[in-house]
């Protein structure tokens, strides 16, 4: 998967036909918001993908793994290994 998906990438963009801003629509923060649009781009991709978690760490916008990973853990509980293990497709070869 390249590029960035069109979830984030309208969610991101400052011209939207909504007058509220995302914390009255979605209860979080602008920056918490983006955070969580990204691990959930990072979830499908570790569900679809065989692609190292770096690389799926740097896909959805951080460059840092090691950040990643914490941010990833704190907010779906598990780490990115171990959300693969258990939530990857059948027949997904890693």
């Amino acid at each position: 998967m390249t590029g960035s998906s069109p979830t984030l990438a309208t969610a991101t963009n400052s011209s939207t036909s909504s007058r509220r801003s995302p914390p009255a629509a979605t209860g979080y923060t602008p920056v918490e918001y983006v955070q969580a649009l990204r691990i959930e781009e990072a979830k499908q991709m570790l569900e679809t993908e065989a692609t190292a978690i770096e690389q799926v760490s740097a896909s959805v916008g951080y460059e840092d793994p090691t950040f990643f990973r914490r941010l990833f853990k704190r907010r779906a509980g598990v780490t990115p290994a171990q959300y693969r293990q258990r939530n990857r497709l059948r027949g997904l070869s890693v």
